[in-house]
């Protein structure tokens, strides 16, 4: 037998180059994730836009309760479907209290619902699938929002009543 036949046959190693070719990707892109940070130190947050009057959105909503000093938490599957109201209500919890806002297209026919509204018939008996807590429900209409709140302190319901009027 010769060397030849007994040494191995060498092949390009294609792996490695495979290898080099996406590391070196992997260094660019993050090259370009530093320069775009050090671009934009805010993070690219952008700011909330005011709402036109009679326009208001959940966002604009808990912001003006939580500028009342409320503590505003918005748990997953509360939620209360179209009813009485005409508008389905996003569950929030309003100092620990469950509340719920309904959003409207417009200021009219939300203060139209409000004025015919039962704020009691508004929460249903089950929420979530279990027992709607116990409490007073006291409803409120500002712009084109409603808010429901169930139980909660005096103070609580007046700074949400305050919050709410404040709406453009």
């Amino acid at each position: 037998m010769t060397d030849e036949q007994t040494a191995p046959v060498r092949r390009p190693r294609r792996g490695n180059l495979l290898s080099n070719v996406f590391a070196l990707a992997a260094v660019a892109f993050g090259i370009i994730a530093v320069v775009l940070y050090i671009r934009n130190p805010g993070g690219g947050v952008a700011p909330v836009p005011t709402p036109a009057p009679g326009s208001a959105q959940l966002v604009n909503v808990t912001d003006v309760l939580r500028a009342q000093g409320l503590d505003v938490d918005q748990p997953p599957r509360l939620f209360i479907p179209m009813g009485p109201l005409n508008a389905p209500g996003q569950g929030v919890l309003i100092d620990g209290s469950p509340g719920f806002i309904f959003l409207y297209p417009d200021a009219g026919s939300a203060a139209a619902d409000a004025a015919s509204a039962d704020a009691d018939a508004v929460v249903p008996e089950r929420l979530a699938g279990t027992p709607a807590p116990e409490g007073e429900r006291r409803l409120t209409q500002g712009s084109n929002v409603i808010v429901v709140l169930v139980g909660g302190s005096d103070e609580t319901w007046q700074k949400v009543e305050a919050a709410v009027a404040s709406l453009p």
